[in-house]
């Protein structure tokens, strides 16, 4: 049996107000808009001194091996300056630079002091090897100085680029050397 009394339903219409989405949507837009801060492009690109694109050994580009080593023999770029980078080997600051010291033409010498100390005299020596270094390169062109880096392979990459950033404030371009061997050097 059907009951009489009971009535269908009409079915109801869902409205959904959109103006509020868009209020909260452009909002939203506004806000990431604002607060974004673009990092310097001094911080994603880096002048680094690289050796020239050499030909590859095999004319056939089919027939190369690319599991083979891209170089055999190593290319040396003459520097005016080489920093070198240790670490400390106590386990709970490694990653942190114990040492930092400067070769140049009379031999290394170790920069004392605390970390500021250390990057404020190698601000100095970086300054005098300027000085000492001609502007004008045997062709007569402009001479970029440049500075070999070495460091250890246990340090940050974060304290490198501190000692880079240096040596890019006082006019140096950077190139680096093979990493050496964590606590050869102490």
């Amino acid at each position: 049996m059907r009951n009489k009394h009971r009535t269908e339903d009409k079915p109801t219409e869902v409205t959904l107000p959109i103006t509020p989405m868009l209020d909260m949507a452009f909002q939203m837009l506004f806000f990431f808009i604002a607060t974004f801060n673009p990092v310097a492009a001094s911080e994603g690109q880096m002048d680094l001194s690289l050796p020239a694109k050499s030909s590859s050994a095999n004319p056939d580009q089919t027939k190369i091996d690319k599991r083979a080593e891209s170089h055999k023999e190593e290319i040396d770029i003459p520097a005016d300056v080489t920093v070198s980078l240790r670490g400390l080997q106590d386990p709970h600051l490694k990653g942190k630079i114990s040492t930092i010291s400067i070769t140049q033409n009379a031999g290394p010498k170790i920069l004392p002091g605390s970390d500021k100390e250390r990057e404020e005299a190698l601000r100095t020596e970086l300054r005098a090897a300027l000085a000492k270094a001609g502007s004008v390169g045997a062709d007569g062109k402009k001479k970029v100085p440049n500075a070999r880096m070495e460091a250890e392979t246990t340090i940050h990459w974060s304290e490198v680029v501190k000692i880079m950033d240096i040596c890019y404030e006082e006019k140096f371009q950077v190139s680096f050397s093979k990493p050496l061997d964590p606590g050869a050097g102490q």
